[in-house]
């Protein structure tokens, strides 16, 4: 059973996560950033292990950005980065948020078109040494039913 934990800020696990996949396999010297403190932190748990991770920042009321996401290289392929793309972006309505962006990395633009992402005019650029690309995604606005009613 796969359970998702948002805390703001990185918990513990959502920093060991991101350090093993970007640090150690990716080579990533500047990880953590100002962002980290202030943003939506989500840890994807699979009967009590960390497999995945990402974070969701609020650039302005209704706009957004996700990113650091990470998934356990034993857990990759098996829609794991799905599930925290689809986390996030419910979290993001929940908060108002109507559009995100993403910085995606060049050989996960395939993922991110799959998950309803759209490149974005403008060049290749290089974060920590890594090809990446702007991508983005309109939310729709989520109705929450409270009591029988409508809420927004």
């Amino acid at each position: 059973m796969i359970k998702p934990v948002f805390t703001i800020g990185p918990s513990p696990d959502a920093q060991a996560l991101r350090y093993e996949v970007f640090v150690q396999e990716q080579n990533v010297v500047h990880e953590f950033d100002d962002y980290d403190p202030g943003s939506w932190s989500l840890v994807l748990y699979m009967d009590g292990l960390p497999i995945g991770t990402g974070r969701l920042i609020r650039l302005s009321p209704v706009l957004g950005q996700i990113g650091r996401v990470a998934v356990k290289k034993e857990f990759r392929h098996r829609q794991v980065g799905t599930y925290i793309l689809r986390f996030l972006e419910r979290k993001a309505q929940e908060i108002g948020i109507l559009r995100l962006e993403v910085h995606a990395q060049c050989d996960k633009i395939g993922f991110y078109q799959k998950c309803g992402y759209l490149l974005e005019e403008g060049d290749v650029f290089m974060d920590e040494g890594i090809p990446h690309r702007h991508m983005s995604k309109q939310l729709q606005i989520r109705k929450r039913r409270r009591y029988g009613k409508a809420a927004y």
